[in-house]
């Protein structure tokens, strides 16, 4: 009987490891894939050609993050923020809302030459480090 309720137990665990969902992974085709991390936005390249761009964003963290891809002459890290912990969204180009932990998002923009910041917009989560600058040239 126990050597009936381990093997049950054991294809069971199998089972639903199988149903788990795999993470996504980033297209191979995208101009610039940008890793969400917690607290670390990092970007596969700094600079690009202007141009309609192809962003692969995935979230690698361990809680929901945003995508924000803004215009702006400011520096990356000194966005004015709101009385919510969020960064000012003036210069908005791009934006997904809700990445959830594992997920992939893709968007495609097109980008005059200028200075950006790609930025997570969770409360708090620009302050705490959710920031990477990309020159457009």
């Amino acid at each position: 009987m126990i050597r009936f309720s381990l093997a049950l137990l054991l294809g069971l665990a199998v089972t639903v490891a199988a149903c788990a969902s795999a993470a996504e992974n980033i297209p191979a085709d995208v101009d610039v894939a940008v890793h969400m991390q917690d607290y670390k936005v990092i970007l596969s390249v700094p600079t690009m050609k202007a141009g309609t761009v192809k962003f692969g964003i995935k979230n690698e963290g361990s809680m929901e993050h945003s995508f924000e891809l803004i215009r702006t002459d400011l520096p990356f890290d000194k966005l004015p923020t709101t009385a919510d912990a969020k960064a000012n969204e003036d210069g908005l180009v791009k934006q997904v809302k809700s990445i959830a932990v594992g997920k992939v998002s893709v968007v495609t923009a097109d980008l005059a030459a200028g200075k950006y910041v790609v930025i997570c917009n969770v409360a708090g989560h620009y302050q705490l480090g959710m920031r990477a600058a990309l020159t457009v040239n």
